[in-house]
């Protein structure tokens, strides 16, 4: 009994191990604030008949920084020129196949408590209260957040209660959970998020056009790259951004 016990054993890891594994789409690394969209308009390519693409979320330097170091993927997306360049002088970048894909705003916003507090009153707690936002060194929401608030004349006061973190999503998860009251948000985020309000608006004169490239990675082989990067460039997917609190580019 216990002989036979095993040769089924054997047998049913043998039909496992020689089943055939999903197809999978291309690998997609993109900037964390593009989650939402991106999640939704991969379901629509599997629903069109083509294998998912594979997506992988993190800031854009950390993104970068993976593709230099041989990380395997086909799609790279950046919330910013910046990390397009340095790929750039890594290796080929083919011009013609760069796509902005959408673009986004930037404001001030706050936990939503329940309680209600004027723009004034917020605006006085900069430099008292805890700020997050992406660090301006490195990440590019962090950036934004310098060059608008340096605009306004407020960087002097905030910079000393800046919260720096490493993508634009960890930034949001501070202030929706409270534990920052104040950050420097992509719109995206605020318009996903009920926890949290829009306090002041920056105009797109404030800072860098906030705008979202992606390319092809020299070293991706998969045949449905191209495709998926024009996907994502068309009209209908960019009214799953626009859904999502994104602007057309």
């Amino acid at each position: 009994m216990f002989r036979g016990l095993l040769a089924l054993l054997f047998s049913l890891f043998a039909l496992v191990s020689c089943a055939p594994s999903e197809p999978k789409g291309p690998v997609v690394l993109a900037a964390s604030s593009l989650q939402a969209p991106l999640e939704e308009l991969a379901e629509q390519w599997r629903a069109s008949g083509r294998p998912p693409p594979v997506l992988s979320f993190a800031s854009s330097p950390a993104l970068a920084r993976q593709v230099q170091s041989g990380a395997p993927g086909d799609i790279f997306i950046s919330a910013d020129r910046e990390w397009i360049d340095y790929l750039a002088q890594q290796g080929d970048l083919d011009e013609a196949g760069l796509r902005t894909i959408a673009s986004n705003s930037l404001v001030l916003a706050r936990h939503d408590d329940g309680t209600s507090i004027s723009r004034e009153e917020v605006l006085s707690q900069l430099g008292e209260v805890p700020l997050a936002t992406g660090d301006p060194e490195t990440v590019p929401l962090g950036r934004y957040a310098r060059q608008a608030l340096t605009s306004e004349g407020l960087w002097d006061k905030a910079e000393s209660s800046i919260v720096p973190t490493q993508s634009a999503r960890a930034a949001m998860v501070l202030v929706k959970r409270g534990e920052a009251p104040l950050g420097m948000l992509y719109a995206s985020d605020v318009a996903e998020e009920a926890d949290l309000e829009t306090v002041l608006a920056f105009s797109r004169d404030s800072h860098d056009p906030i705008d979202y490239i992606a390319m092809i990675l020299p070293a991706s082989g998969h045949p449905d790259a191209r495709g998926f990067l024009e996907f994502l460039a068309s009209p209908k997917s960019a009214a799953v951004f626009a859904r999502h609190g994104f602007k057309r580019p």
